[in-house]
């Protein structure tokens, strides 16, 4: 379609074609070629939704969720969510998924919402293997599984998933039974923190001042912290405030120390609280 004019388009669109119903409700959503306009997006997704096509029901689904060239309605919303994953439609069976955890235009049933989970996790789809990774980690709707965790968040991670690696890598880290997988911790936090996750670039400065899959590195740790710290990440801004109280990396500063706890301190940090209670 991507080679056709409006007026083509809108031929096929006219005479029944889904592929150029959806393509118009593409083309209106974003204003390509045309001016935008929602309500005209919808209308054109709800031709293609109405003769079956998954994707123009996700689309259908997804303007009924947050009120977009239609009024929001919830029930609505589900209803087409589950036309579309009845499909196979991965995004969909997600969502389907999230409607019944969340009770969101459907009553509340966490073990629906597992099943749909599963079936969309199947299907590759990143956002649903996470998920079920969390719930595996933390037993929360079936029996704690710490391998299965690991199965389901390394499938997100090697899709390049960076929130499938950053929980891939605080598996690793955090627990025992994977001692012997903790050198991989440092890769996974990198390509993590690629996606400018403080949160990892903070677990790449402990890998290095903790050499996991490196050598000690208190120079580097601290590059990481202060990469950290500066986007608000508390946790990293009270370990620099240790490095320079220890003069670990750097030069034994007390007056920097402080600084960097009381930074650490004012975005909640408890230990940096209690640093400058030290203090004080």
């Amino acid at each position: 379609m991507n080679n056709k004019s409006i007026a083509e388009i809108k031929v096929l669109a006219d005479a029944g074609d889904i592929n150029a119903q959806y393509e118009l409700g593409d083309r209106y959503m974003n204003g390509i070629d045309v001016e935008e306009s929602w309500s005209t997006a919808f209308n054109w997704y709800l031709r293609a939704a109405e003769q079956g096509y998954d994707e123009a029901q996700y689309a259908v689904a997804d303007c009924y969720s947050v009120g977009l060239g239609v009024d929001c309605d919830f029930e609505a919303a589900y209803n087409w969510y589950l036309k579309a994953a009845e499909q196979g439609n991965a995004a969909a069976q997600y969502d389907v998924a999230e409607c019944k955890y969340f009770g969101q235009g459907v009553e509340t049933n966490k073990n629906d919402a597992f099943e749909w989970y599963i079936k969309s996790a199947d299907n590759g789809y990143s956002g649903a293997q996470i998920e079920l990774g969390i719930f595996y980690e933390t037993g929360e709707i079936v029996e704690r599984d710490l391998i299965e965790a690991e199965k389901w968040y390394r499938k997100s991670a090697e899709q390049g998933d960076t929130t499938g690696q950053y929980n891939l890598a605080c598996l690793y880290m955090y627990y025992d039974n994977f001692i012997d997988k903790r050198d991989q911790c440092l890769e996974l936090f990198m390509l993590a923190a690629q996606d400018g996750s403080s949160d990892a670039m903070c677990n790449v400065g402990y890998c290095y001042e903790n050499g996991y899959g490196t050598e000690i590195d208190y120079q580097k740790a601290n590059e990481w912290y202060l990469r950290s710290a500066e986007l608000g990440n508390a946790v990293a801004a009270c370990n620099l405030g240790e490095s320079y109280e220890l003069g670990k990396g750097v030069e034994l500063d007390i007056q920097t120390a402080i600084k960097w706890y009381r930074l650490a301190a004012d975005n909640g940090d408890e230990d940096a609280k209690k640093k400058l209670n030290e203090f004080a």
